[in-house]
């Protein structure tokens, strides 16, 4: 069984991830632009390119679950909360535990969810 910090290191794409968190951190910050803008979709895109890379913050997964429930996108939301609940438990839990709160509100919000998905499709 792999350790944590051995999980962690299998489980990012590229070995070389702090290039990649600047690009993550700049299409994060230029999707908050867009919002602002009125633009939505536009930054959609850009957060769903940081949650196809596994970004190891909350910031883009919270965003899309929030942007995805206002479309009625049900089944959008729940992909990007498993997502992130993945995130937090495999990789970013094990070496930051401060972290335990955001996880167990992501658990809730998926929860959630997933009844109303049930509500929708009975």
């Amino acid at each position: 069984m792999l350790e944590r910090g051995e999980e962690r290191e299998k489980n990012r794409e590229t070995p070389d991830s702090s290039l990649d968190m600047y690009q993550q951190l700049g299409r994060n910050l230029k999707g908050f632009g867009l919002e602002r803008a009125g633009q939505i979709d536009r930054a959609a895109e850009l957060y769903e390119q940081n949650v196809k890379e596994n970004f190891e913050g909350i910031y883009p997964y919270d965003k899309l679950a929030g942007i995805y429930r206002t479309k009625n996108l049900v089944d959008d939301e729940i992909r990007v909360l498993e997502k992130v609940v993945w995130i937090l438990e495999n990789i970013v839990f094990a070496e930051q535990e401060h972290r335990l709160a955001e996880l167990e509100r992501f658990k809730k919000r998926l929860a959630e969810a997933r009844e109303l998905k049930l509500r929708m499709n009975p």
